[in-house]
């Protein structure tokens, strides 16, 4: 399988809002026909409702993976860069040497605060054959690698997510090299999240 690598910005000047939408409307993350639980919702609805204007908005871009032999949506990503607050409290000395390459601590608070990218999206899609999926991990090797292109041409060093507390997902984002950090609890979502991060 060859796969590429995609801006939705490049794809809706290439191909049309219209088109692009309806392109974007076969992604699933239901892994099974006859099984209406949703792997998560939020992923699903971001790529069919905001992706393109989150994009058009320089709020965050979305890429898309897709298969160039007959052009499947394998998955997506989301970054953005931002802001983030990190607690001294916890953190080995280690870790800390390698944030104050980017931030100075907050001595009264005892913080942080370290602009890194965001991957605020990570999805694949489960309406396509078994045998076409990508795996989780592959899938942030291609964020990895879109970041250091990034990261080559403006700086930064540290990626992050936020990940809801289930043990299958913390496994996988682990096995990528990220560690854990915090928790934060979302008053939009009433939901607590893990937030993990790795430097790159």
């Amino acid at each position: 399988m060859n796969l590429i690598v995609s801006n939705i910005l490049d794809l809706v000047k290439q191909f049309g809002e219209e088109e692009l939408n309806k392109y974007l409307s076969d992604f699933s993350c239901i892994k099974h026909k006859n099984d209406s639980r949703s792997l998560n919702t939020d992923i699903e609805a971001f790529l069919k409702k905001n992706s393109i204007d989150f994009a058009r908005q320089k709020k965050s871009v979305t890429y898309l993976l897709q298969d160039t032999n007959d052009g499947a949506l394998l998955g997506y990503f989301t970054i953005t860069h931002k802001p983030i607050l990190i607690s001294a409290d916890g953190l080995s000395n280690t870790i800390q040497k390698k944030i104050e390459r980017y931030s100075e601590l907050d001595i009264i608070a005892q913080t942080y605060t370290v602009s890194a990218f965001l991957v605020a999206q990570f999805g694949k899609n489960y309406a396509i054959d078994n045998g076409k999926r990508i795996n989780g991990k592959f899938m942030m090797d291609l964020v990895d690698n879109e970041l250091k292109y990034i990261q080559y041409r403006i700086g930064g060093g540290m990626k992050y997510l936020d990940c809801e507390p289930i043990q299958s997902l913390l496994d996988l984002y682990k096995s990528c090299g990220l560690k854990e950090f915090s928790t934060r609890y979302s008053k939009k979502d009433n939901k607590q999240y893990v937030q993990l991060l790795k430097f790159i």
